[in-house]
């Protein structure tokens, strides 16, 4: 729940990352900095106390409303942190100025991640392959991109990814950009991995226990990949590991049912769910790329630990 001395403006801006549909996690988080700094160059708060309680409103207001989207709360709580660890004894204005400053770090942050991970991704493209990929990631179309300027002969399958159709939107991308594209309905994912020779995927989140949230129908996809013998990727900055939550703790915000189908077609008896993401254990992933390299499955609890040991006002599993 958005507190309700918050601004409408900024209210305004964090219902759109909240009802947002098509962009995913990284690119929300870095919108979730700006709406920060948004909120830091407007506010109208007369002392640098009260200037700290109305950002520590807007964030929490910001990590509530996408709760399988690891990076918006993290994104936030070190941006937040951060400042109110160097904020003793500064002014309203320094503390203004420090604020627009480390939220304009997250985010060039958060960018030059992605790029470094396109470029680690691409090294594991080779010439002539054909990949497939299921819903959107913004970190998938800059290595996809990469990889197409890097090898020759690249080509990619991509899903329809679900009732929200994202799918659409990095074909859409891709074509722009002149790769060669093939759109398949999700249920046609068996038919085509014959004539795929890699799977490389986004993520949401990587909970505690190491399993990877993202679109959902990723899990299925990362399924008939292990049957087919076909690699399968996860593209991921370090801003999407999460040690706070299991998988099993994780909200999968449940979507609207008549994305899935037309109210008043099934029966007063019938369930509809529409889960907008879903969980991919590690077994079936041969690696997950970061800005830092490939990490093995095997590795990846490591690297969460060690993450939460440089992190430590992260709270731990279980914690709310």
């Amino acid at each position: 729940m958005v507190a309700m001395n918050i601004s409408p403006e900024i209210t305004s801006l964090i219902g759109e990352i909240k009802n947002d549909k098509v962009h995913g996690a990284s690119e929300l988080a870095r919108q979730a900095a700006k709406v920060l700094k948004v909120a830091a160059e407007r506010s109208q708060a007369d002392s640098a106390e009260a200037f700290l309680l109305e950002q520590g409103e807007v964030g929490e207001g910001l990590m509530s409303v996408r709760p399988a989207m690891a990076p918006i709360f993290n994104i936030v709580n070190s941006l937040l942190n951060k400042v109110a660890g160097k904020a003793e004894g500064m002014d309203l204005d320094s503390v203004r100025r420090l604020t627009v400053a480390k939220a304009d770090e997250a985010i060039s942050d958060s960018l030059r991640a992605i790029a470094q991970i396109a470029q680690y991704g691409s090294e594991l493209i080779a010439d002539g392959d054909k990949i497939i990929t299921h819903s959107y990631s913004s970190t998938v179309v800059r290595m996809l991109e990469a990889a197409f300027a890097k090898h020759r002969g690249i080509e990619v399958i991509t899903t329809r990814s679900g009732a929200g159709r994202t799918g659409e939107v990095i074909t859409r991308e891709l074509g722009r950009y002149g790769i060669p594209v093939t759109f398949i309905d999700d249920v046609d994912v068996g038919l085509y991995l014959s004539t795929v020779n890699k799977a490389v995927v986004g993520a949401d989140r990587i909970c505690a226990d190491g399993k990877v949230v993202n679109g959902v129908g990723t899990y299925q996809l990362a399924l008939a990949a292990e049957r087919a013998g076909i690699p399968f990727y996860v593209l991921c900055e370090t801003l999407k590991f999460d040690p706070r939550l299991r998988s099993d703790e994780v909200d999968l915000e449940e979507k609207e049912p008549s994305e899935v189908v037309d109210l008043g077609r099934l029966p007063p008896q019938a369930r509809v769910k529409n889960p907008r993401f879903d969980i991919t254990p590690l077994e079936l992933v041969n690696g997950i790329v970061t800005e830092n390299g490939l990490l093995a499955p095997e590795e990846v609890i490591t690297y969460m630990s060690q993450l939460k040991a440089a992190s430590p006002d992260i709270p731990g599993p279980g914690s709310p």
